[in-house]
Protein backbone atom coordinates (compact mmCIF):
# COMPACT_ATOMS: atom_id res chain seq x y z
CA UNK A 1 0.00 0.00 0.00
CA UNK A 2 0.84 3.34 -1.10
CA UNK A 3 -0.35 6.56 -0.42
CA UNK A 4 0.75 9.97 -1.95
CA UNK A 5 -0.34 12.52 0.81
CA UNK A 6 1.70 16.09 0.72
CA UNK A 7 4.15 15.20 -1.43
CA UNK A 8 5.57 12.78 0.49
CA UNK A 9 4.84 8.76 -0.09
CA UNK A 10 3.83 6.88 2.78
CA UNK A 11 5.12 3.29 2.55
CA UNK A 12 4.25 0.40 5.66
CA UNK A 13 7.05 -0.18 6.91
CA UNK A 14 5.41 -3.64 9.01
CA UNK A 15 2.47 -5.69 9.20
CA UNK A 16 1.34 -8.54 11.14
CA UNK A 17 -1.70 -10.46 11.24
CA UNK A 18 -3.64 -11.25 15.06
CA UNK A 19 -6.95 -12.78 14.54
CA UNK A 20 -9.43 -11.37 12.58
CA UNK A 21 -7.11 -8.09 12.43
CA UNK A 22 -4.24 -6.96 9.99
CA UNK A 23 -2.36 -4.15 11.77
CA UNK A 24 0.29 -1.82 9.22
CA UNK A 25 2.78 0.75 10.90
CA UNK A 26 2.69 3.44 7.89
CA UNK A 27 6.24 5.15 7.32
CA UNK A 28 3.82 8.64 8.52
CA UNK A 29 3.60 6.96 11.92
CA UNK A 30 0.29 6.44 11.97
CA UNK A 31 -1.01 2.35 12.61
CA UNK A 32 -3.79 1.06 10.13
CA UNK A 33 -5.75 -1.91 11.49
CA UNK A 34 -7.99 -3.60 9.28
CA UNK A 35 -10.66 -6.20 10.38
CA UNK A 36 -11.56 -9.35 8.63
CA UNK A 37 -15.38 -10.15 7.95
CA UNK A 38 -14.10 -13.92 7.96
CA UNK A 39 -12.76 -14.01 11.77
CA UNK A 40 -15.14 -13.70 14.39
CA UNK A 41 -13.40 -11.41 17.47
CA UNK A 42 -13.99 -10.77 20.91
CA UNK A 43 -12.23 -8.79 24.06
CA UNK A 44 -9.56 -11.45 24.33
CA UNK A 45 -8.92 -10.60 20.72
CA UNK A 46 -8.29 -7.29 21.33
CA UNK A 47 -5.78 -7.79 24.15
CA UNK A 48 -4.24 -9.49 21.84
CA UNK A 49 -4.32 -6.95 19.63
CA UNK A 50 -2.49 -4.37 21.81
CA UNK A 51 0.54 -6.69 22.71
CA UNK A 52 1.06 -6.93 18.88
CA UNK A 53 0.39 -3.14 18.75
CA UNK A 54 2.77 -2.27 21.55
CA UNK A 55 5.40 -4.03 20.25
CA UNK A 56 5.05 -2.77 16.39
CA UNK A 57 4.86 1.18 18.19
CA UNK A 58 8.01 0.28 20.37
CA UNK A 59 5.36 0.66 23.23
CA UNK A 60 4.91 4.53 22.35
CA UNK A 61 1.36 6.04 21.17
CA UNK A 62 0.37 6.38 17.58
CA UNK A 63 -2.50 7.46 15.78
CA UNK A 64 -5.21 4.79 14.37
CA UNK A 65 -6.96 4.41 11.36
CA UNK A 66 -9.50 1.61 12.14
CA UNK A 67 -11.20 0.21 8.40
CA UNK A 68 -13.76 -3.11 8.32
CA UNK A 69 -14.43 -6.04 6.04
CA UNK A 70 -18.19 -4.94 4.52
CA UNK A 71 -19.15 -7.29 6.60
CA UNK A 72 -16.89 -7.38 9.88
CA UNK A 73 -19.38 -5.62 12.87
CA UNK A 74 -17.92 -5.26 15.96
CA UNK A 75 -19.80 -7.24 18.88
CA UNK A 76 -21.52 -5.20 21.63
CA UNK A 77 -18.54 -6.25 24.66
CA UNK A 78 -15.76 -5.39 21.80
CA UNK A 79 -17.24 -1.78 21.25
CA UNK A 80 -17.85 -1.58 25.41
CA UNK A 81 -13.93 -2.20 26.54
CA UNK A 82 -12.49 -0.36 23.33
CA UNK A 83 -14.10 2.71 24.63
CA UNK A 84 -11.95 2.72 27.82
CA UNK A 85 -8.97 4.83 27.98
CA UNK A 86 -6.96 1.91 29.26
CA UNK A 87 -8.39 -0.92 26.84
CA UNK A 88 -5.68 0.42 24.31
CA UNK A 89 -2.55 1.97 25.98
CA UNK A 90 -0.95 2.45 22.59
CA UNK A 91 -3.66 4.35 20.88
CA UNK A 92 -3.64 8.72 20.79
CA UNK A 93 -6.58 8.92 18.28
CA UNK A 94 -9.47 6.60 17.05
CA UNK A 95 -10.56 7.06 13.26
CA UNK A 96 -13.29 5.07 12.16
CA UNK A 97 -13.99 5.05 8.19
CA UNK A 98 -17.34 3.73 7.87
CA UNK A 99 -17.91 2.58 4.38
CA UNK A 100 -21.32 1.26 4.83
CA UNK A 101 -24.26 2.38 6.29
CA UNK A 102 -24.23 -0.51 8.91
CA UNK A 103 -20.61 0.64 9.88
CA UNK A 104 -21.98 4.21 10.06
CA UNK A 105 -25.00 3.29 12.54
CA UNK A 106 -22.67 1.15 14.46
CA UNK A 107 -20.09 3.87 15.00
CA UNK A 108 -22.73 6.38 15.65
CA UNK A 109 -24.27 4.54 18.75
CA UNK A 110 -20.52 3.89 19.81
CA UNK A 111 -19.90 7.23 20.10
CA UNK A 112 -22.99 7.99 21.70
CA UNK A 113 -23.68 5.18 23.76
CA UNK A 114 -20.01 4.00 24.73
CA UNK A 115 -18.62 7.44 24.76
CA UNK A 116 -14.54 6.56 23.75
CA UNK A 117 -12.58 8.01 26.32
CA UNK A 118 -10.27 8.95 23.85
CA UNK A 119 -9.89 10.88 20.88
CA UNK A 120 -12.66 9.28 17.96
CA UNK A 121 -14.27 10.42 15.00
CA UNK A 122 -15.88 8.46 12.24
CA UNK A 123 -15.15 9.75 8.48
CA UNK A 124 -16.34 8.20 5.58
CA UNK A 125 -13.08 9.69 3.37
CA UNK A 126 -9.69 8.13 4.40
CA UNK A 127 -7.64 11.07 3.21
CA UNK A 128 -9.75 13.20 5.90
CA UNK A 129 -9.18 10.36 8.31
CA UNK A 130 -5.48 10.70 8.08
CA UNK A 131 -5.01 14.23 8.40
CA UNK A 132 -7.15 14.23 11.15
CA UNK A 133 -4.63 11.70 12.71
CA UNK A 134 -1.55 13.36 12.15
CA UNK A 135 -3.01 15.68 14.87
CA UNK A 136 -2.04 13.09 17.01
CA UNK A 137 1.54 12.50 15.98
Amino acid sequence: MVNVSSDKVVTIVATEICEAFTIKLRSDGILHSHTSSSIDFNVESLKKFNVVMGKMLNYKKAPLLITFDEFAIPPVETRHFWALKDSCPYASADAYITATLGHKLIGSIYLKFNKPERPTKLFTNEKEAIEWLKTFL
